[in-house]
């Protein structure tokens, strides 16, 4: 019987096929606009159930280590925006870091006991996918990277870096009798990312990894977790959960395509400044779910 798991990857990869196919066809504001669709909608849902599963870790609401860890959340948000602001390459640097184990970890824990190595390639992993698609959108990452850091690095950085990262990552793999008879497949897979985030806009190509093959597994995880179970009455329970989030996600959208200049200087080192703020929390919250599920 096939694994919902492999259901999942299956459906996944054959949309992915397909959006490489119509993107090319598509208007550049139009790519945008459903890349941002795929963030404010799916993409944060995703993470809008963090203090649900905080409660479930602490057993309940109502206790001092719940109260602290709502306020260190909230306040890991705020302090992850301003840092943004003062010390802007650094910040972008652990945002990458963050989300590249974070990205990781969600790909691979089903198939991968916890282990310093696994921690290792987790980070190697997610590092890849992040240096694939910043090599095929040299351009835009290029000038989103000065604008929020002010340093402009050569296309051979990107290269050479992602070249050293898959030789690493080939390694691994390879080496690695767990992972090795996943070789053949994660090939497969990253030559379809490769097309996704080579046809669409880097917003697109951020949120179609972002949510497809990232927010969308995870959201399955998190509904076992929360409810013991995978279904469609647990998902409007997740959804009840999370409706004031979900609300909230409508009208930034709503806003983002009514009052942001999709164009404009600002709005890509705003839309990663933003994503970035919530990653740091919520990679820690998955990671406390994860472990505690495990």
């Amino acid at each position: 019987m096939i694994s919902l798991a492999t259901k999942y990857f299956q459906i996944s990869s054959i949309a992915t096929f397909l959006f490489i196919l119509l993107v090319p066809s598509l208007s550049n504001s139009l790519v945008d606009l459903i890349g941002a669709f795929f963030v404010f909608t799916l993409g944060i849902l995703h993470g809008a159930n963090d203090l649900e599963i905080i409660a479930k870790n602490f057993e309940g609401k109502f206790n001092r280590l719940y109260f602290k860890s709502v306020v260190l959340y909230i306040g890991v948000v705020l302090i992850g925006a301003v840092f943004f602001f003062l010390l802007p390459a650094l910040a972008l640097l652990l945002f990458v870091m963050f989300s590249s184990y974070h990205f990781g970890e969600q790909h691979w824990e089903d198939r991968l006991l916890m282990s310093p190595f696994h921690f290792a390639f987790y980070i190697l992993y997610g590092a890849f996918i992040f240096f694939l698609m910043f090599t095929l959108q040299y351009e835009s990452v290029v000038e989103v990277i000065e604008k929020i850091s002010g340093y402009r690095l050569n296309f051979e950085v990107f290269l050479y870096t992602l070249m050293s990262l898959g030789a690493l990552l080939c390694i691994a793999m390879l080496a690695t009798p767990s992972i090795r008879r996943e070789f053949i497949k994660e090939c497969l897979l990253l030559l379809l990312l490769g097309g996704i985030f080579y046809v669409g806009s880097l917003m697109f190509a951020f949120a179609f990894y972002f949510v497809v093959w990232h927010s969308l597994p995870s959201l399955l995880d998190q509904l076992k977790y929360l409810y013991g179970e995978m279904s469609m009455s647990s998902f409007v329970k997740y959804l009840k959960s999370s409706i004031i989030y979900w609300l909230a996600s409508l009208v930034s959208l709503y806003c983002v395509y009514r009052y942001i200049d999709f164009e404009a200087d600002y709005f890509m080192p705003l839309f990663f400044s933003f994503l970035a703020a919530i990653t740091f929390p919520h990679t820690v919250v998955m990671g406390l779910m994860k472990h505690k599920n495990g």
